[in-house]
């Protein structure tokens, strides 16, 4: 057991690094593609040998060497320093149209909800070096992905039940500790471009060559909906454990708009007349145009695309793979490869599954007699729709539909539900409607400014059925600098976590709700600065006029008079005025 906790225990030890990539390119109705790409990396560790640290013996330590190759260095002191054991970040933005394209990709295992989404597993030997381990994480993880994870902090973070079972346990070091499954979101985190740099420079070839060389912020960003993934796992069996990183970008992309952007520039102009598509079966003049849907007959390639072509394979050893797969079965789309190097240029037509090889330049292009031919979309098995209720200003509610389209098959679901603590919900007013039931139920009520309200259901739907439940709750009055700068525009609410279980109890497709936005108590924040106005004013009107009574000396006309021509100035004047008379008489 020693054996395996010195194992285990970071910093780790790679005997060699294996190392693969894939981008999966698949049609969706309406001109619309999904582009997944996915990163593998994994850091296997050498044989354990020990040695003395003393010539008593006393105790034993770990005598290795450090060997990095394709594992990036800069992830070992992160989890080191705080004993992470897993590591899931999550980086999303826009909102997934389930009823458009289907089913998340990889069942929404490398999803998360709007913003930035954290989640870890941390080995300590009680609750509280937990917690200084997982702040101690989110500020590292904070600065490495210019993110604000340094937000992250104990009323954010939850510890979630359903996952418990999944964590595993061969890897905890020693048999005082125990391992804490923590998590912490923020629906309002912005996605930029200084988000996928760190990102990249994860990859082994810093996104030069390879896939990764297709990606730009710019294009990435551009796109409707998008989403960045990191999970670091640590892997054990009877003898040896291993890292490994998964980076995961999944995103879609709106052909007809950068097609556009492509011909026209990043500055779209209205069309002029003689460009617009008009049906003409309906009023058309020089006044009247009813616009045809988009176009169905068209091409792109990974250069208008992407904006750029892939560099090369990422390596030229037997370790490493980039493959490019194409899901263009019962579709009308064709893809050919253009491969070049020099004045060196291959087209031929593209397969299911592309390998990369050498320094080339590989550009895919597609093309497509009737976009509307698609593969089925594939539907979740699952449909949620979470929004807010209320009656009053410091009351609300929250309702839940959850839908099974299956009409043969029941299914059982895991509701997690992180409320912020001025969100005070009643668990006594939970009334539930429609078909099926809840098996079991957890709640930990929120504590003012210390830790956030936690919810989760277990639920059965059976087929074809819907099930909805609501609860209310109160609205707390913020203290005045709680409130952010635009108060009046709202609080993000984050999303809640369904996940569908199997026969064993085991995830096997995920979602996210959507972001509610939460109107609070605000107060007139301008009112404060009208009482600083005033307070300043009446303090300068009563100071300035007892302080001219009390150094100042009241006197008669007639007496300043008087002492005004006592004065010097007055004398100055008096001299002055003489010579001037003076002079003027000699004239």
């Amino acid at each position: 057991m020693q054996l395996l906790a010195l194992l285990v225990a970071l910093p780790v030890i790679a005997a060699q690094s294996d190392y693969a990539e894939s981008l999966l390119i698949k049609p969706l109705p309406r001109n619309k593609a999904l582009a997944s790409f996915l990163f593998d990396t994994l850091l296997s560790l050498f044989p354990l040998t020990y040695t003395n640290s003393s010539s008593s013996g006393d105790h034993a330590i770990l005598s290795v060497a450090k060997h990095y190759l394709t594992f990036p260095k800069s992830i070992e002191p992160i989890v080191a320093s705080t004993n992470t054991r897993q590591l899931h970040l999550r980086f999303t933005q826009g909102w997934w149209d389930t009823e458009s394209w289907g089913r998340l990709p990889h069942n929404g295992s490398h999803t998360g909800g709007t913003g930035v989404e954290l989640s870890a597993v941390i080995e300590a030997g009680s609750l509280e070096e937990a917690r200084a381990s997982w702040l101690k994480l989110a500020l590292s993880l904070s600065g490495f992905f210019c993110a604000l994870l340094n937000f992250v902090e104990d009323s954010l973070t939850t510890f979630p039940r359903h996952d418990v079972s999944e964590m595993g346990a061969e890897f905890v070091t020693s048999a005082n500790n125990s391992l804490f499954l923590m998590r912490a979101a923020l629906p309002e985190e912005p996605i930029c471009t200084e988000n996928l740099t760190p990102f990249l420079k994860l990859l082994p070839t810093r996104g030069k060559a390879g896939l990764g060389s297709l990606l730009d912020g710019h294009k990435l960003y551009d796109s409707l909906w998008h989403s960045m993934s990191i999970d670091l796992i640590t892997e054990c069996d009877s003898e040896r454990c291993s890292l490994k990183l998964s980076q995961n970008i999944d995103h879609i992309i709106d052909i007809t708009r950068l097609l556009r952007k492509h011909r026209l520039g990043n500055i779209l102009k209205p069309l002029s007349g003689d460009q617009l598509r008009c049906d003409l079966d309906k009023k058309y003049d020089d006044w009247t145009c009813f616009p045809l849907t988009d176009e169905t007959v068209f091409e792109w390639d990974f250069q208008k695309i992407f904006g750029r072509t892939i560099k090369g394979a990422c390596f030229q050893d037997d370790n490493s793979s980039s493959l490019i797969q194409l899901d263009l079965n019962n579709t009308s789309w064709s893809a050919t490869v253009e491969k070049s190097k020099g004045d060196s240029v291959h087209i031929h037509d593209a397969g299911l599954v592309e390998r990369l090889e050498g320094t080339y330049q590989y550009n895919v292009n597609l093309r497509t007699s009737d976009s509307r031919v698609v593969n089925d979309i594939e539907k979740p098995p699952i449909e949620v729709s979470r929004s807010l209720t209320g009656y009053s200003q410091d009351k609300g509610g929250i309702r839940v539909n959850l839908k099974n389209p299956s009409k043969e098959e029941s299914v059982r679901i895991v509701y997690f539900e992180t409320l912020p603590w001025y969100m005070r919900a009643y668990l006594y007013t939970l009334k539930k409607s429609g078909g099926g039931h809840i098996e079991a139920q957890f709640y930990k009520p929120a504590i003012d400014r210390k830790r956030p309200g936690h919810l989760e259901l277990v639920i059965e739907i059976p087929p074809a059925s819907d099930f909805t439940f609501t609860y209310q709750f109160d609205k707390s009055l913020l203290r005045y600098a709680e409130y952010p700068p635009d108060a009046n525009h709202g609080f993000a609410i984050a999303p809640a976590i369904v996940k569908v279980l199997d026969t064993q109890d085991s995830t096997v497709y995920q979602m996210r709700t959507t972001t509610l936005l939460l109107t609070l108590p605000t107060p007139d924040f301008s009112m404060p600065y009208n009482v600083i106005i005033l307070t300043c004013t009446v303090m300068a009107l009563a100071f300035g006029t007892i302080f001219n009574l009390l150094t100042k000396k009241v006197v008669t006309e007639e007496e300043f008079e008087a002492i005004s021509k006592e004065s010097k100035v007055a004398q100055i004047k008096a001299r002055i005025s003489s010579t001037i008379l003076a002079l003027k008489g000699r004239k």
